[in-house]
């Protein structure tokens, strides 16, 4: 017994310095193999050339990001070569606006290492202010509305799903005061209630998701006979008055622009005699863009499917910046907290930047006439951009449809739109401008603005934020506005130093 405790307790002393060197040895052993662990460098594959600015602004400086398209490249035409592929294969993630933008990552989306941050998985703004974001880290995912609120009876239309909409209208309409009105047709309603969204917006598809979660919401305001709507985030459930052959609603308009009205059932079914929408001198206001469309004849400039140009408007930035942030952010160990911590202190600087260039923007726009606010061109790819800054927006391949020139039937129709809307400059999207812009300058003698805005990718140099910079001040010196380019330049050098 005696050795045993010679051998292995020894003087108390020595034992207790043994014991301490050994546990010194240890951690700095597990720290050392900790630290290789949660240190290793990860492979990340951005798509397009915007996701790369954005993806390599919040990573982590010892993560390598690739670029898997070069800004020569049309995002549209892509087709992966093996190169390609070997690299979206290899890579620990992928980044991508998605197949609205970038149609053959189709077959890619459905990969779990794929990070779609596009239109598809943010919620767009309706642009009623530029007073901020309440919770950036919540932009990432969507709440998942399957059900609606019954009516009692409704003749036939009980079977809405929750946040859906029967027919959405868009309408160019002034300040002031309309009426809508609905009307028993054979000695009743087609409903005794119906829910209503209207939102300030120049396009129904990028304003569907806002619409979709406001009807779907329960804290819907309750109006009846005379009550007034007002455009903003809120839905209104219209009771109507089983009294009375019409239950009329007053729209009080507050700003020019175009509006979107979502609702539960078509307002066709509740018109007798007289038009759904009216103004004040009791004439008939009609959409200028309706879904489905019923085909009255009304030209709109909406197409099917999800507008992907989300880019153009910084709060949707923040929003694609938010998805990157938490997918990075999973890729990290609990036991890391300074590089998850990095993580969120380099989206804040993103996010911190991009708030400015948003109030950037509004300043330089404030400086254009108001009935200058009208952006024209080829493309429809800034609807974004003149949702969140108070323009009307012109895309010429509505009017064009899939052909690249005007033709006969059609160019009527164009000329006189512009010089309806007096439009004072038409956007060009390359340079030099295309023939179908120079034609059509001609014929409307309206200039073509001195340089292009970008509306699909980024320039040749630059980031993200040079692209809003750019286009915006472009928009807001043709426009007969004043950009203070100065401060746009040091938003470009505050995005540059995020990776220095």
């Amino acid at each position: 017994m005696y050795i045993f405790r010679k051998v292995f307790l020894g003087n108390s002393k020595s034992n207790n310095l043994i014991l301490k060197k050994s546990l010194i040895a240890g951690t700095i052993l597990m720290s050392m193999v900790s630290q290789d662990v949660l240190a290793k460098e990860k492979s990340y594959v951005a798509v397009e050339p915007i996701t790369c600015d954005l993806v390599k602004a919040i990573a982590l400086p010892s993560d390598e990001v690739t670029c898997l398209i070069d800004r020569k490249q049309d995002v549209h035409d892509l087709r992966i070569n093996p190169r390609q592929a070997k690299l979206l294969n290899s890579a620990d993630k992928v980044f991508t606006l998605g197949k609205e933008m970038t149609p053959s990552m189709k077959n890619w989306e459905g990969k779990s290492k794929t990070v779609v941050i596009g239109v598809s998985s943010i919620d767009i703004d309706d642009h009623d202010d530029h007073s901020g974001h309440d919770d950036h880290e919540d932009h990432a995912g969507h709440d998942d509305h399957s059900g609606h609120d019954d009516h009692d009876d409704h003749a036939g239309h009980n079977d809405h799903v929750k946040g859906s909409y029967e027919w959405a209208g868009k309408f160019k309409l002034s300040q002031g005061s309309y009426k809508w009105s609905f009307a028993k047709v054979n000695g009743k309603y087609a409903d005794p209630a119906m829910k209503m969204v209207i939102l300030k917006s120049n396009n129904i598809e990028s304003s569907e998701k806002v619409a979709k979660k406001l009807l779907a919401d329960k804290k819907s305001i309750e109006k009846n006979d005379k009550g007034t709507l007002l455009a903003g985030k809120k839905a209104y459930v219209l009771n109507f008055d089983q009294s009375k052959e019409i239950t009329n609603f007053n729209v009080e308009i507050e700003k020019n622009g175009q509006y979107i009205f979502f609702t539960e059932h078509m307002p066709f079914e509740f018109e007798a005699n007289e038009h759904f929408l009216k103004d004040v001198s009791n004439m008939d206001v009609e959409p200028i863009a309706q879904v489905p469309d019923e085909g009255d004849g009304h030209h709109h400039h909406d197409h099917g499917g999800l507008d992907p140009h989300v880019w153009h408007d910084p709060h949707n930035i923040i929003k694609m910046g938010s998805v990157v942030s938490e997918s990075l952010r999973k890729d990290i160990s609990v036991f890391n907290r300074t590089d998850r911590k990095l993580i969120g202190e380099r989206f804040s600087s993103v996010d911190s930047i991009l708030e400015e260039l948003d109030n950037w923007i509004v300043n330089q726009v404030a400086s254009i006439p108001e009935s200058n606010k009208i952006i024209v061109s080829k493309h429809k790819a800034m609807e974004y951009y003149g949702d969140a800054f108070g323009f009307e927006t012109i895309s010429l391949l509505d009017f064009l449809g899939h052909s690249s020139s005007l033709r006969p039937e059609n160019i009527k129709s164009v000329l006189n739109e512009l010089k309806k809307d007096n439009v004072k400059v038409l956007f060009s999207e390359q340079k030099p401008a295309s023939k179908l812009l120079r034609n059509l300058s001609r014929q409307s003698s309206i200039p073509i603005s001195k340089d292009q805005i970008f509306v699909d990718g980024l320039m040749m140099e630059g980031s993200i934020v040079s692209v809003a910079v750019h286009n915006t001040c472009t928009i807001v010196n043709s426009l007969g506005g004043k950009c203070n380019e100065e401060e746009g330049t040091n938003l470009e050098k505050n995005w540059r130093n995020l990776n220095t």
